[in-house]
């Protein structure tokens, strides 16, 4: 199981890339806090896969931070606070992992924290396909 964990870890690194060079530039109509959660996640890869327990701990805290933040709140519905909640906890997970130097718990704290991005992720899509266009979304004008 842990050399089944490492792997999957190594591979979804190398999915990304070495460095932050691999990580495109940020586009304009994405939520700004999105994008810092985005960077802090890749950092908390990295450490998982290099063992730099310091770099998995220092971005799993700053992701709790910015989930904590006003403009974290997407949507004031029940499920997304469940959401956000989970987020905290694993990302919390991803902390004891790191004091602990337990690069198995860090690597299924953070599969679990990027499910839970995904299933949140989805939750919001679909609250605002019935609410309406999505705010972050550039607008395309047909005729043009």
């Amino acid at each position: 199981m842990k050399r089944f964990v490492t792997i999957m870890v190594l591979a979804a690194w190398l999915a990304i890339g070495f460095s932050t060079n691999a990580i495109p530039a940020p586009k304009k109509h994405r939520n700004p806090i999105m994008q810092q959660k985005l960077v802090h996640a890749q950092k908390v890869l990295e450490g998982i896969a290099v063992q730099d327990f310091s770099l998995v701990r220092t971005n799993a805290e700053a992701l709790i931070t910015l989930s904590n933040k006003a403009e974290w709140q997407a949507l004031k519905t029940s499920d997304y606070e469940v959401h956000s909640l989970a987020f905290r906890r694993y990302a919390q997970a991803l902390v004891s992992a790191a004091k602990k130097k337990n690069v198995d718990a860090a690597a299924l704290a953070y599969v679990q924290m990027t499910m839970n991005c995904v299933n949140c992720h989805k939750h919001v899509r679909e609250v605002r396909m019935t609410r309406g266009p999505d705010p972050w979304l550039p607008t395309i004008k047909l005729g043009e």
